[in-house]
């Protein structure tokens, strides 16, 4: 499948999964700063992806807001991404409530993968 985050339960560091990595699966653990938004062919950072680098091989998975095969841990990624870092459309700023965050992604999972793609409570 991928390389993913696959538990959330420390702000500081999070729990990583290649599952198809040649070899057998594998993880580790990464600062979630190392999550960094895909650059655009112009160089921007474009906020609809994240990309998330395996901490044990360095192969990397590109995943969209929406989630794509995971949405509920890739919805929570973001949501968490925003929270910290602001997004770099310029709409949400880190110093901004975490409330605005969710409202934030959740507009982009709409906008990419429509209203009844959004997996979070």
């Amino acid at each position: 499948m991928s390389v993913f985050v696959s538990d959330f339960t420390s702000s500081s560091v999070w729990e990583v999964t290649h599952d198809d990595a040649p070899g057998g699966a594998h993880g580790g653990t990464i600062d979630p700063a190392t999550v960094v938004h895909l650059s655009g062919l112009d160089g921007t950072p474009d906020h609809n992806f994240l990309v998330v680098t395996c901490p044990v091989c360095g192969s990397a998975s590109t995943h969209p807001a929406g989630g794509g095969a995971q949405p509920q841990s890739v919805q929570q990624m973001f949501v968490n991404h925003v929270d910290a870092n602001g997004c770099p459309c310029g709409q949400i700023a880190a110093t901004d409530a975490s409330a605005l965050g969710e409202s934030h992604v959740r507009l982009l999972v709409n906008r990419q993968d429509g209203p009844g793609r959004w997996q979070l409570a």
